[in-house]
């Protein structure tokens, strides 16, 4: 009878979870959040891959995608995370707009810390305006902004960063991009407003430090580029040995201490930047600037060994460079080259090495092959797959922007090497002219005016923090007459 009583138990055990019915989509996803929030995210993605693939409608498969970029984001995996999400806002549907809110402001704070918020400009762009809720409105505005931008189109550009409200975590870095664009059109007093608002906003303010130094430097190099010299010279001395950027400081600085006759200063700090430290770095304008003070002195044995020096360092970094040129025909080789640090000049490498953009790139590369290799555990969760595949081609893609980035720099600054050496042999003739004009001085003689002296401030020093890309020299060419007080 016992026995009975089991066999009839099983039976209907049996015919119960047959009956049971099968696990569908919203099942898996109801499952996959519980356990998301008990803390066990492996099982969570899992069945959140199980509700994604199972998925009968984009509103059921966007709020899949949502929580699994939550899921992604809690363990670590940033850019994974930004992929979900993304998944969320390609899939344009009246019935999932609840998750948008959430998916776009994810978004845009990933890849903006990734140095990448363009891809999410890209994306919000192409997403119809009704689909951005007006909450997260100023974070699509910045974003957006950034991506036309980085495409060239400026006033677009322009009106989508100026539409970011004044109170959104994202304003100071618009107010930063706005400055970068009146910068490209050459337009310094507005350039001049945007970086000192920058830097208003960003004094003593607890995690602005970057953005506030390179806002400090271009509010500089703008008012250099507005003629007001006594002022340029007054924020380059704001400047102390501890800014990252503190090379390109003081070289930028002795261009309106020359035009301020306070050569003492200037002649100071190119002493630094031509000390045997910075020998192996393209810093050849500095030779010249300083055969240039010199020659207004009338000390043109001085001047005479300085372009020595020049010519003695940078004849042979020309002619290396001129053969990697004709070597490295493409990016990728240019890319190979700086990863194996073969193949490419020292002074060269040294220089690139300190550009904020390319460091920037390179961080964001190493970040995202930390994060393929760890996820690489999950290989039988086939979302993961192709979120893996993902990474792989965004990894691909920077490192194609790395040598895209090199490849012009190296052709610019090769350039420039050519232009400076050609201003180097002009500087010479100006020592034979200068003596000439000394001796028919001294003689009683009397004296010609010294002939003006074009100099260019070298382009390759100017650069901006972003996409990994010098911009040319908003600082341009002046003429100014050298006058030397022993001819007078």
């Amino acid at each position: 009878m016992k026995s009975i009583a089991m066999t009839v138990l099983l039976l209907l055990t049996t015919t119960q979870l047959m009956a049971a019915p099968k696990s569908g989509p919203l099942n898996a996803f109801e499952l996959g959040k519980r356990q998301f929030e008990n803390g066990n995210f492996t099982r969570a993605l899992d069945l959140f891959a199980t509700a994604i693939d199972q998925a009968h409608d984009s509103s059921s498969r966007s709020k899949a995608f949502y929580y699994q970029g939550m899921v992604l984001f809690e363990l670590g995996y940033y850019f994974s995370s930004y992929v979900s999400f993304r998944n969320v806002l390609l899939g344009a549907d009246e019935r999932n707009r609840d998750v948008y809110e959430k998916a776009i402001k994810n978004a845009v704070t990933i890849t903006d810390r990734l140095g990448m918020v363009d891809r999410s400009g890209k994306i919000l762009e192409k997403l119809p305006d009704g689909y951005i809720p007006t909450a997260v409105a100023d974070s699509a505005h910045y974003a957006i902004g950034v991506y036309l931008l980085f495409n060239g189109e400026e006033d677009r550009a322009a009106g989508r960063l100026k539409s970011v409200h004044p109170h959104s975590a994202y304003y100071t870095k618009a107010l930063f991009h706005l400055g970068v664009i009146a910068t490209k059109k050459k337009d310094y007093k507005e350039a001049v407003f945007y970086f000192q608002k920058v830097t208003d906003l960003t004094r003593g303010k607890s995690g602005t430090e970057s953005i506030s130094e390179l806002a400090r430097l271009n509010l500089a190099r703008s008012v250099y580029s507005s003629g007001d010299m006594e002022q340029a010279v007054e924020l380059y001395s704001r400047f102390t040995s501890s800014s990252p950027y503190w090379l390109t400081i003081l070289l930028e600085a002795g261009w309106p201490l020359m035009r301020v006759a306070d050569t003492t200063v200037s002649l100071g700090n190119l002493h630094t930047v031509l000390s045997p430290f910075y020998r192996e770095d393209l810093v050849g304008e500095a030779y010249l600037l300083r055969a240039t003070i010199l020659f207004s002195l009338c000390r043109y044995e001085e001047m005479r060994r300085t372009l020595s020096t020049f010519f003695a360092l940078y004849d042979p970094v020309v002619r290396a460079m001129q053969t990697e040129s004709s070597q490295l025909g493409s990016s990728e080789a240019y890319y190979r080259a700086f990863s194996t640090e073969k193949g490419l000049h020292r002074a060269f490498l040294n220089t690139v090495k300190r550009d904020p953009g390319v460091v920037k790139l390179v961080k964001t590369q190493r970040l995202l092959r930390d994060e393929r290799r760890q996820i690489s555990r999950f290989g039988r969760n086939e979302q993961m797959r192709r979120i893996a595949a993902v990474l792989d081609e965004a990894e691909k893609t920077i490192s194609s922007e790395i040598g895209s980035t090199l490849q012009r720099l190296h052709k610019r600054k090769l350039a420039e090497l050519l232009d400076q050496r050609e201003q180097a042999n002009y500087l010479k003739v100006e020592i034979v002219t200068g003596e000439k004009e000394l001796i028919e001085s001294q003689k009683g003689l009397p004296p010609r005016r010294i002939v003006d002296v074009e100099t260019t401030v070298a382009a390759g020093y100017d650069f901006w923090a972003y996409n990994g890309e010098y911009w040319e020299d908003e600082l341009g060419a002046y003429v100014y007459t050298t006058e030397s007080a022993c001819v007078h």
